[in-house]
């Protein structure tokens, strides 16, 4: 997401000159050292989480409380119906090649289908 400088700004101590573009990397947004303790690893639990993955402010996602509960159904679904869900290979996984979505480029699973799902 290209933006440009509206005016002369110093960030973190750099200096960004009006007109200057730039290219905030969103997929680093959550992994500030500054506000998340280990922000490298993945912690579902995280508390407190001051995550902005739905944005702030006027920018708040209109959606998010739909996403978390479609999250929520989708995943207690999934979950219910698999048992013994592990990666399928003890290689260190390939990172996804992007500049604003991280993660694996794939992530073989094994796993069993539940008895009484």
């Amino acid at each position: 997401m290209l933006r440009a400088a509206k005016h002369d700004i110093e960030l973190h101590g750099q200096a960004i000159p009006a007109g200057k573009t730039i290219l905030p990397m969103m997929g680093s947004a959550n992994r500030d050292p500054k506000i998340f303790r280990d922000p490298n690893r993945f912690d579902i639990t995280r508390d407190p989480n001051p995550h902005i993955a739905f944005g702030h402010g006027i920018h708040f996602c209109l959606g998010a409380a739909l996403a978390r509960v479609e999250g929520r159904i989708a995943l207690s679904h999934l979950l219910s119906r698999l048992d013994n869900i592990q990666r399928a290979s003890s290689e260190p996984w390939e990172p996804r090649r992007g500049l604003h979505v991280h993660g694996p480029s794939r992530l073989p699973i094994r796993f069993t289908a539940a008895r009484n799902p």
